[in-house]
């Protein structure tokens, strides 16, 4: 057995999880080295607005756990595509990570079956990829919606446990997986609740803001005005966000808390809308999924 997989499987057990896998997987292993593989040290993302963005436009995708197929869902966060609870966990880490003056950046997720056989055939070949070792498909660690490669820190390596993520590759110092189990909650819980946010999302109120101007998937330029309509006079101010990102803020209620930002990166994006009453107590949230273009 790899060192690899008996460091994942190491960790698995210490968290209590390793025999809710598959009955298969609390077996003896018998896959060899199919899961290993070598990743070059990931850059992590200097764009502000591209490292926190989110999109919550939900995908259906098969992962894999040993060879064995079973079905998640994914949103993208990033730019990249990563299981539910593994983004919501991320965005909520990522956020304590900012708070501490540190920049997180999630630099690769969830892979597809046809992206881990390009990668294989990379290696195979040797004519891509720099023929770097990957596992064969169906058994690589970023294709069971856990794994992750994180932009390292000394901050990392102290509080990722706090958030359900822990390091599975001794030789990989940026690959984690995330063993909380449950999704935490984040921007994509109803498409309302910001990642950094504790906040009930049953506790706000979407219809005391309506979006002026921006609809649902629609395709937007660079340049997006925000405004929201205050349906509530008790909306004082407005804070536009996506993901852990701030877009503006606007105090002119009756201009609709306008807001103009040029995005500096295309893609989908889910924004967010927050509403704030007088003593500074959010009181409503609202989303909207639109894709950005040139």
């Amino acid at each position: 057995m790899s060192a690899a997989m008996l460091a994942r499987k190491a960790v698995l057990a210490a968290l209590g999880l390793f025999c809710l896998l598959p009955i298969a997987a609390c077996a003896a292993d018998d896959s060899g080295d199919q899961s290993e593989e070598y990743e070059d040290e990931p850059v992590g993302e200097t764009n502000d607005e591209l490292r926190s963005a989110v999109s919550c436009k939900e995908k259906t995708a098969t992962a894999y756990d040993d060879g064995k197929p079973f079905s998640i869902t994914t949103i993208t966060v990033g730019g990249k595509l990563v299981s539910k609870p593994t983004g919501h966990a991320f965005l909520k880490m990522q956020a304590a990570a900012d708070k501490a003056g540190v920049r997180l950046s999630l630099t690769s997720g969830f892979r597809t079956m046809a992206e881990q056989q390009a990668l294989y055939r990379c290696y195979k070949t040797k004519k891509c990829n720099h023929g770097n070792l990957a596992a064969e498909p169906g058994y690589s660690n970023h294709q069971n919606g856990l794994a992750v490669d994180l932009s390292t820190s000394t901050w990392l390596a102290k509080n990722a446990k706090k958030y359900g993520f822990a390091r599975t590759v001794p030789s990989e110092s940026w690959h984690y997986e995330y063993f909380g189990g449950r999704d935490p909650g984040g921007p994509c819980t109803n498409a309302a609740q910001p990642s950094g946010d504790d906040t009930d999302v049953g506790e706000l109120a979407p219809e005391k803001l309506d979006w002026v101007g921006i609809t649902e998937d629609s395709t937007y330029a660079r340049q997006v005005p925000l405004k929201v309509k205050p349906v509530d006079a008790a909306v004082v101010k407005v804070i536009y966000r996506s993901g852990n990102f701030e877009l503006g803020t606007s105090t002119d209620a009756a201009g609709n808390f306008p807001v103009s930002y040029t995005f500096s990166a295309i893609g989908e994006r889910t924004l967010t809308a927050e509403g704030y009453d007088s003593t500074g107590k959010k009181i409503s949230v609202n989303a909207v999924d639109v894709t950005i273009t040139n």
